[in-house]
């Protein structure tokens, strides 16, 4: 068990992985994770730099019921009786049309040379369901998800 835990990220990391331009739409962003059967993808810059991540908890949170702030009038002036900050914060990814506006900025991420049990502390500690794997310089090399733990796991528990 303890080999197990100890096995680096790069050992078991899904290396081809797919990643998204914080410009591309919406609706290329569907299709492809519809396209891979996949839930989420990094977003990286030009030079492969992993600047966000865009999962379906954002898309979901997209398609959600907007739900205006109470407020009253008082003299003619507005007074909002909820905060304002959090109903601009579901407007703005409501009106979302690219992944740049969706994504979630400063992503979790974790290097190659980090161990098994440090990738499952970390995704459970900021309950995250996906690492973007990344060098010193935050370049994208790989991927670890949930279903790339528990391969390694059923590996550990059919020995």
């Amino acid at each position: 068990m303890e080999k197990m835990l100890n096995k680096t990220v790069k050992e078991f990391m899904t290396k081809r992985v797919i990643a998204v331009r914080e410009g591309e739409s919406l609706k290329n962003l569907f299709k492809i994770l519809r396209r891979n059967g996949i839930l989420g993808v990094p977003v990286v810059t030009k030079a492969g730099k992993v600047i966000g991540m865009v999962t379906e908890s954002d898309l979901i949170r997209h398609f959600t019921l907007l739900k205006t702030p109470k407020a009253i009038s008082v003299l003619g002036s507005i007074l909002y009786l909820d905060d304002i900050r959090q109903f601009n914060k579901s407007l703005k990814d409501h009106c979302a049309e690219t992944v740049k506006l969706m994504m979630t900025k400063k992503p979790v991420t974790v290097r190659e040379k980090a161990t098994l049990l440090e990738a499952i502390s970390l995704m459970a500690g900021k309950k995250v369901n996906r690492l973007p794997v990344v060098d010193a310089k935050g370049k994208l090399l790989g991927i670890v998800t949930r279903t790339d733990i528990l391969r390694q796991m059923a590996k550990f528990k059919t020995i």
